[in-house]
């Protein structure tokens, strides 16, 4: 239990007292008007000595609430991410990679799944990414308006867009399966450079009924350079979708 704050004019009263006395004996001159230039210079020290101590106040219960806040996101979040960016199910055998960023979650986050991997004439992409924010700060800001809402109360005001893409739509997935194919692993080394908040990349691949999976942080590796690649390929099949969708609703 914490202690009783100490009293900011303690040190005060045994000039208040002293100058009641000299007042009661009529020695004005012996020390009055020095007290009350003391009293003066000492008025404005503590007047700033107590904006200081509210003003910390306020930001300790500010820092206090937001620890709680990430605290509940922290144990959310697993489940959320889960949800919805999944990469553990698929249809027939496929390959699903999943960014994050680590420690900060400021970028948003991102998902492909390539499906039927063993037709490339059934290929397809199942695309997700959060808007605005990132998944993190969208459930952070969301339990900071209002700390008594579930998770599941929650989950409607969450912005996730979603995406599916055929091979017909998008030939660029058979391209990017075709180069994941060729992709030879290389062990990470000790001297890696690895970002202060590093973009984790899960990988996880399966075919014939075998199961693989991997995280990899290292931007410039293999894995990670061909998720990016493989991203902006989906992102302009999207864009030139969208784009040919607006035109065919043209009169």
């Amino acid at each position: 239990m914490r202690g009783r704050a100490a009293n900011p004019f303690a040190r005060i009263a045994p000039f208040r007292g002293s100058e009641l006395q000299l007042r009661h004996l009529g020695h004005k001159s012996l020390g009055l008007q020095p007290l009350k230039t003391l009293l003066a210079r000492v008025r404005p020290i503590l007047a700033v000595v107590a904006v200081v101590v509210v003003s910390q106040c306020a930001l300790a219960h500010q820092n206090s609430a937001n620890d709680a806040d990430r605290a509940w996101v922290q144990k959310i979040f697993p489940l959320a991410l889960d949800q919805f960016f999944p990469v553990e199910r698929a249809e027939g055998d496929f390959i699903a990679v999943r960014s994050h960023q680590e420690g900060l979650n400021e970028i948003p986050e991102y998902s492909f799944v390539l499906e039927d991997t063993q037709d490339a004439h059934a290929l397809k992409a199942t695309v997700h990414e959060a808007q605005g924010a990132s998944l993190y700060d969208q459930l952070l800001a969301l339990h900071a308006k209002d700390p008594s809402k579930s998770y599941e109360d929650l989950e409607p005001d969450l912005k996730i867009e979603e995406w599916k893409l055929s091979v017909a739509e998008c030939p660029a997935l058979a391209t990017q399966l075709t180069a994941y194919q060729n992709i030879q692993f290389v062990r990470p080394r000790d001297d890696d450079e690895v970002a202060e908040h590093p973009i984790l990349y899960e990988f996880h691949e399966s075919a014939a009924g075998s199961d693989s999976e991997a995280v990899e942080f290292v931007e410039s590796r293999a894995f990670p350079k061909w998720a990016v690649a493989t991203r902006k390929a989906i992102e302009a099949c999207i864009a030139a979708t969208a784009t040919a969708s607006v035109k065919s609703q043209q009169p």
